[in-house]
């Protein structure tokens, strides 16, 4: 993928929008059982199709969507297309699987993007490679998102399927005039399956402004899901979320995240250097519904008051109360209080006074004194009540970027080099590992505790890029076999590990242990280690099903 640190200018529009509102709506909303419906209760592909001779939305209007979008202050909508059922709502020429067709009749798709452009908020097609309708699709049993058990009168044919979704993905690029981005869902296969690189060319080539996300292996931006990371600084990212804990789709009985909850969120991704895309799902009659529009309008509300301190905005500086978040221009920082302090007093022993014109409290103005202190600056004058419920945010005028408080990505650890002995074993553990690598959506490899056995494992391998390295220390030198100590459920076994060090490089496939927290023991082959200092890595050299590696225990160094 092509995810890549730094702001292309022709995508500085995105990065500087902030805030989005994703749309979830298709034929699941009739059964008000989220999206997935199909797939989860296992209703058989000819009875799923007969929602469309029902499906008529005769309360939607377009007009009505992009007027939420922007009393929310959203800058852009992002609109399923077509989701993993095939349902389009647009009128494509290469399927009869479409709205058009519905008593409905009408391209909603279409109505949406004239709306947009009537009201100057961008749009941006969601897409889903993966299709649950299209006889040509091929499922992988136990992959995520195919099905189980597809119908026996499908004709499985890869070339076939892309072809189609490629076709329709040019015909999103091309009937709808200016569009502002595609949004892919289909990160489980691999970018030479998905084509990614053709594909992106190809939005390119008829959308040069168009922002592209990485769920088709190759993108323009990272893609969290109902995660709100803070270590992607100085990457283009978007975390989406949705208002409903539960689902996407229209939903009869669900939660509803509360306002509180949904800003300080933002404001997390804002700080962090993101976007964040918050998601509706409209009811069967087009309208969205009553406790989801309102949680729109009033992170709206808050944004009426507080938006200089998010739109435009830079990622913040790190601050040490977690408490704290913070965003910045070339001549302001804001700092954002995600708790109302315990005094009417607050420390930010990061900045100098003489770093610091004046401060104020956003919202209702409040001059607040600046008193410089042994470690830092003291803001002074707090009211003794939070004027805004929500999250409240100090405005600071800038004499010059304190030296402290300039933005960095996720800081590295420094690791300690691991001691290798002629007598024993050798064990490398996750703790003393240093991990690199971006997968899709931003992931990045972690460690997973098992808290019954207190065992630990790096989990989360979804591309070759991601890697697990550790520094070794070796007195004697010598040659080593080398064992790795796994857990791989059937949907993870196959996958080829490598283990390189020095030029050196040994492999093993990973065997069926039953689950991820059942251990086999893997012998890779030997490698020489150095007198000296030397760094041995370990990267998935192949992955089962282009997304799944096992979940790694230890490495185990031997001498022979």
């Amino acid at each position: 993928m092509i995810v890549r640190a730094g702001i292309p200018d022709e995508l500085r529009w995105f990065h500087e929008s902030r805030f989005g509102m994703f749309v979830h709506f298709g034929l699941y909303a009739l059964l008000g059982r989220g999206e997935w419906v199909m797939y989860h209760e296992n209703i058989p592909r000819d009875e799923y199709e007969k929602l469309l001779d029902r499906f008529n939305p005769e309360r939607f209007d377009a007009d009505q969507w992009v007027s939420l979008a922007k009393d929310a202050g959203a800058r852009y909508i992002t609109v399923t297309a077509k989701h993993h059922d095939g349902f389009c709502l647009f009128d494509s020429e290469l399927t009869d699987f479409k709205i058009t067709n519905s008593p409905f009749k009408r391209d909603l798709i279409g109505e949406l993007a004239d709306a947009c452009r009537r009201q100057g908020v961008r749009i941006i097609f969601y897409y889903s490679q993966p299709d649950w309708h299209h006889p040509n699709y091929v499922h992988w049993p136990g992959a995520f998102k195919d099905l189980p058990n597809p119908p026996s009168t499908d004709r499985p044919d890869w070339p076939k399927y892309v072809e189609y979704y490629q076709g329709q993905v040019r015909e999103l690029c091309t009937k709808y005039g200016k569009i502002d981005g595609i949004w892919f869902d289909g990160s489980h296969k691999t970018e030479q399956m998905w084509q990614g690189r053709r594909v992106y060319e190809m939005i390119k080539h008829y959308q040069p402004h168009a922002v592209v996300n990485d769920r088709a292996r190759w993108g323009d931006f990272f893609t969290p899901e109902r995660s709100l990371p803070e270590d992607l600084t100085g990457y283009l990212f978007e975390a989406c979320e949705s208002i409903s804990p539960t689902s996407w789709g229209y939903q009869g009985d669900t939660a509803t995240h509360s306002v509180p909850y949904l800003i300080k969120s933002l404001v997390r991704m804002a700080s962090a250097g993101g976007n964040y895309l918050l998601n509706v799902g409209p009811k069967p009659d087009g309208t969205v519904p009553d406790d989801q529009g309102l949680a729109m309008r009033l992170v709206g509300e808050w944004l009426r008051r507080h938006g200089a301190s998010i739109y435009g905005t830079e990622a913040g500086p790190r601050i040490a109360d977690p408490s704290l978040r913070a965003t910045r221009t070339a001549d302001r920082l804001y700092v954002h209080l995600l708790d109302w302090p315990k005094t009417n007093r607050l420390s930010l022993p990061e900045v100098a006074p003489e770093d610091i014109g004046e401060a104020r409290l956003m919202g209702d103005g409040s001059q607040l004194s600046v008193v410089g202190t042994n470690g830092g600056v003291e803001l002074r004058g707090l009211p003794l009540l939070p004027p805004d419920p929500s999250v409240n945010v100090v405005e600071i005028t800038l004499v010059s970027i304190p030296k402290l408080l300039t933005p960095s990505p996720r800081q590295v650890v420094e690791r300690p080099t691991i001691s290798v002995s002629r007598e024993g074993a050798t064990a490398l553990r996750p703790e003393d590992a240093e991990f690199e690598g971006f997968g899709v959506k931003g992931a990045r490899l972690r460690i997973r505790r098992n808290e019954p056995s207190g065992r630990s494992f790096i989990t989360g391998w979804m591309v070759p890029e991601h890697a697990a390295h550790w520094g070794l220390t070796c007195a004697k030198p010598g040659r080593y076999a080398v064992s790795v100590f796994l857990g791989a459920p059937e949907t993870h076994a196959g996958a080829v590990l490598k283990v390189a060090l020095g030029g050196q490089e040994v492999t093993a496939v990973a065997p069926n242990t039953g689950s991820l927290d059942a251990v086999e023991e893997v012998q890779m082959g030997t490698v020489r280690i150095p007198k000296g200092k030397s760094r041995l890595t370990l990267t998935p050299h192949e992955l089962k099903w282009g997304y799944l590696s096992p979940d790694i225990e230890k490495i185990v160094l031997t001498a022979v």
